[in-house]
């Protein structure tokens, strides 16, 4: 490809040449506008020549073969695949592919345009990156070249800004030894020291992210050193990277001065020895999203970063603040766990849950997705276990946030958590957050006063929808919430949890009663008599009948159970809706 193959006006399939980009080792790049008149990305490939190893199946461009395999689920921080084809041209044939064009800048120019990155939004830029990495990975895909000249800062609808890996040049399956992929154009301070032995593994992506986040706050790559004297020999390249190498990484200047947490974190990502760095995208993913919501203490030393490593697979968790948050990966089948309450489960799994794990659906009938639901009923009748049980059937990512360990939206400082526990579920989107007793995180400060901390949490509700959060929150007194922010946008469907029925009374007796000597025990016959109880009441029945057995030295018995249960009268009425329509 000695010169430009398309000028402005040619066709490329069914898309007409905008502009030229630029070219590279085996393609060039253009902007073209396709038949809708939007403007997209299409790289074309020259694949006369080349070798069957780089092409799958001897046949396609990898390049484009990963590309629409990686879009067959979304993911928004990975460059969207729109088309492929190929064609001749002369004696020659190429194969194109066509991406989304996105507005915006690409990290270097950013940081050359304004300068380096305060902490916290290169870990937010970072956290992005290592999400769409971490879907990679589990395509079993490496991306192989993470440099900020491959990450755009892209523009959405909301005027926010992106970051989205647009460049998967490079993307291979696991290499050990020969990659199928030119590396002459890998920029060599952002590759792993394996790499230049052929071996690539996720890893060694966790390498590249480390060195793209050191650079967002210096302006530059760990260890990096002038290589104009190398005049592109790459033996020679690789001996003085292999050289800078040796050097302690510098982790403190005169103008920027890094928190010892992150320090910590650089270390472990930047390892030159394999072994030692973070063991997947996902552990990098999460100590970068424990430091980040909400603001704890720093971690003084390496153990304690480590430590955190060690978490379950699926979650997250805060250093000495374990008590206000956990990131938690739902099961897909949360519902199992609550007995009974068919009709209410019914109603969450038409209303809620079908358009969120059936988006083609969803798109095809033109479903408004749901961006807040509220439990509400009396205290004891189950809505914190039907609130988690709700986010384990969608099988998304959750947290669980209780009000009254948390604060109230009147206190310093609970917003701008709250903003930034909204902010990573975004990362992690979809994203499920619950929040636990609504009408102390946002009481209602009465008639026709809106606040101004009402309108930042409006502002922080509103519209979860479209950043991928759904809002789960309950509430014993929905009356006391403010009612400024019970409203559709905020919060869209409305469920009330009664008391237990039949079925949820019958399995709370069972869950009581296992484990203490009994007689053998008529549930179904406790379950009638406890009619309109809520799991305080039958609680409470069952200690009373454990204590008389307990006395008597006898075994608990359907007797003892039943003479409590036709003294105890429950603590609400029939189905008690206090006070809220």
């Amino acid at each position: 490809m000695d010169k430009r193959l398309f000028k402005k006006g040619d066709k490329i399939g069914k898309y007409t040449v905008n502009e030229f980009i630029k070219k590279g080792a085996s393609a060039e790049s253009y902007t073209v506008y396709g038949s809708d008149d939007m403007l997209y990305f299409c790289k074309v490939f020259e694949i006369t020549g080349m070798a069957s190893s780089q092409l799958f199946e001897g046949k396609e461009v990898f390049e484009i073969v990963f590309c629409r395999e990686l879009n067959e689920e979304k993911n928004d921080n990975i460059i969207r695949y729109v088309d492929n084809g190929g064609f001749r041209k002369g004696d020659k044939e190429y194969h194109y592919l066509v991406t989304e064009f996105y507005q915006g800048q690409l990290l270097n120019e950013s940081l050359e345009k304004d300068g380096v990155f305060d902490v916290e939004d290169a870990m937010q830029i970072t956290l992005c990156v290592l999400n769409g990495l971490i879907f990679m990975h589990s395509k079993a895909l490496l991306h192989n070249d993470i440099t900020p000249s491959n990450i755009m800062l892209k523009e959405t609808e909301d005027g926010m800004l992106l970051p989205t890996i647009i460049d998967l040049g490079h993307v291979s399956s696991m290499v050990m030894g020969r990659p199928n992929f030119f590396v002459g154009d890998l920029a060599p301070f952002f590759r792993a020291p394996e790499t230049y032995r052929g071996i690539y593994t996720p890893k060694s992506d966790v390498f590249s992210v480390g060195a793209l986040l050191y650079y967002l706050i210096f302006g530059k790559a760990p260890w990096e050193v002038d290589l104009a004297d190398c005049y592109g020999d790459k033996n020679l390249v690789k001996a003085k990277v292999k050289e800078a190498r040796k050097e302690e990484l510098v982790l403190d200047t005169e103008e920027i001065h890094v928190p010892d947490f992150l320090k910590e974190i650089l270390k472990k990502a930047l390892s030159l020895r394999v072994n030692s760095r973070f063991t997947s995208a996902e552990e990098f993913f999460n100590v970068l999203v424990e430091r980040l919501v909400p603001e704890g203490t720093d971690v003084a030393d390496e153990e304690a970063l480590n430590e955190s490593g060690d978490a379950k697979a699926g979650e997250g968790q805060l250093p000495e603040e374990a008590a206000r948050i956990k990131f938690k990966k739902g099961s897909g089948n949360g519902f199992d766990q609550v007995a009974g309450r068919d009709e209410l489960k019914e109603q969450l799994r038409k209303e809620v849950i079908f358009a969120l794990q059936n988006p083609e659906k969803a798109k095809k009938y033109k479903l408004l997705p749901v961006n807040g639901i509220l439990l509400y009923g009396p205290p004891g009748c189950g809505k914190s276990l039907v609130m988690e049980c709700f986010a384990e059937e969608l099988g998304f990512n959750y947290t669980v946030l209780k009000a009254s360990e948390f604060g109230n939206i009147y206190q310093p400082g609970v917003i701008d958590s709250l903003q930034r526990i909204f902010d990573a579920a975004s990362l992690m989107a979809p994203f499920v957050i619950c929040l636990e007793e609504l009408e102390y995180l946002i009481p209602n400060p009465g008639p026709e006063n809106v606040t101004k901390e009402s309108v930042a949490m409006l502002a922080l509700m509103n519209g979860c929808a479209k950043r991928g959060i759904l809002l789960v929150v309950t509430s014993n007194q929905p009356e006391q919430v403010d009612p400024f922010l019970l409203r559709p946008g905020c919060i869209d469907r409305v469920f009330f949890v009664s008391q237990p029925d039949m079925e949820a009374r019958k399995d709370i007796f069972k869950k009581h009663l296992s484990e203490r000597p009994t007689e053998e025990i008529d549930y179904e016959e406790l379950a009638r008599l406890s009619e309109d109880f809520v799991a305080g009441d039958i609680t409470e029945a069952v200690n009373e009948a454990a204590m008389t057995a307990a006395y008597m030295d006898v075994p608990i018995s359907q007797n003892i159970l039943v003479d409590v249960l036709r003294y105890k009268n429950p603590t609400y009425a029939t189905k008690t809706k206090i006070g809220f329509k």
